[in-house]
């Protein structure tokens, strides 16, 4: 473990390394959690001109968890950047007049699962002013039970129930992120020992470790225990600071461990093998970039793999980045009916960690 020992210290030694461990995760962290944020927030721009009217419209919305932000205009409650926009400018005066002309203009951006509910919902409160106005004869009768209905707790509790973990599109998409940025990380990292093979340090220390296999192990060992830690580092601020719900039980966790543990090894290996081919800094960087990159564009950590043409998408199976985003998936869908599918992820992970090791021992000494 001499080698392991050597390489670990050297990092930790660094202030600025190890500072950069430590805040990388939470800035990582942050990342994921203000898009997890984002996506399950339900956001509505609203225009409405009669003060009574968007009184009981933002009463009755809050009591549903809808973030409401108020437009100046219709002109901004048209051009929007939340789920949904609607403009509402008949009075009080005039639903009181001819309940039957009560029309809403809602608009949409991109249609979503948010955007969707949200137009249910107003669909529910509208109807309800529809039906008060109709049982009304009076401006200042309508108010009163308008008043009424928008304080008055829901008659009717509806639950909602969706297939599987409902936020899995979400915590897929967030935690494949995850896996990019480790891909990119990890390899881009091996160049640190590209400076140790042009001045024969790395000679040196494999006399240390007895074997190429042994100081193999050893090196990729370093990344794997870092990129570990950082990964537990994550989950921790994520479930414990940020209070958000993975549906994952222990033993999933610890196997969403593992797999990220293996993505290290494999990424690092990878990067091994490539600095093994120069001894160039500029040669080594390109090399990384040119593997990295496609690695997590194919694999679907950027976008889904389904959007791919067919011939990328079966290129794209037999990559470990395709295997870990689909792990996420299959983790994260909150069916358990994946047990199977899981373990083969697993059983691949390790088959390309324990390849890429071999293809490391062929490695020439004097190209280490």
């Amino acid at each position: 473990m001499r080698v392991f020992e050597l390489y670990f210290k050297r990092i930790f030694k660094r202030k600025l390394t190890f500072i950069l461990i430590l805040l990388l995760p939470v800035v990582f962290t942050y990342s994921v959690v203000a898009q997890y944020e984002e996506a399950t927030k339900v956001t509505l721009t609203m225009y409405i001109e009669d003060a009574t009217v968007n009184s009981y419209v933002s009463d009755m919305l809050k009591k549903q968890s809808v973030t409401i932000t108020q437009a100046s205009s219709a002109d901004d409650a048209i051009h929007h950047r939340t789920n949904l926009g609607i403009v509402f400018t008949l009075t009080i005066a005039d639903i009181t007049a001819d309940p039957d002309t009560l029309n809403v203009s809602s608009y949409v951006n991109e249609p979503s699962v948010n955007s969707n509910s949200l137009q249910i919902k107003l669909n529910s409160v509208f109807s309800v002013l529809k039906t008060l106005a109709k049982n009304t004869t009076s401006e200042q009768s309508l108010t009163t039970s308008m008043q009424e209905a928008a304080a008055a707790s829901t008659p009717i509790q509806v639950e909602q129930k969706i297939l599987g973990n409902p936020n899995a599109v979400v915590l897929t998409s967030s935690f494949n992120m995850i896996v990019f940025i480790i891909m990119f990380l990890t390899m881009t990292n091996t160049l640190l020992f590209l400076g140790d093979k042009v001045h024969t340090t790395t000679q040196r220390l494999l006399l240390a470790a007895g074997s190429k296999l042994s100081y193999y192990l050893q090196t990729v060992s370093v990344f794997a225990v870092i990129g570990v830690g950082q990964f537990i580092l994550m989950v921790a601020l994520m479930t414990g600071v940020f209070q958000i719900d993975l549906s994952l039980s222990v033993g999933e966790l610890l196997l969403l461990v593992l797999a990220y543990g293996l993505l290290n090894m494999i990424a690092a290996g990878l990067g091994l093998l490539l600095i093994s081919r120069t001894s160039k800094m500029s040669t080594g960087r390109l090399l990384i970039t040119v593997v990295s990159l496609p690695l997590a564009m194919l694999g679907g950590t950027l976008w889904p793999s389904s959007i791919m043409p067919e011939g990328m998408q079966k290129l794209a199976r037999i990559l470990p980045t395709q295997w870990i985003t689909e792990l996420n998936n299959d983790m994260f869908s909150g069916f358990t009916g994946n047990s199977s599918m899981i373990a083969v992820h697993i059983i691949s992970l390790f088959a390309c960690a324990a390849i890429i090791f071999l293809l490391l021992t062929r490695v020439r000494t004097e190209d280490i």
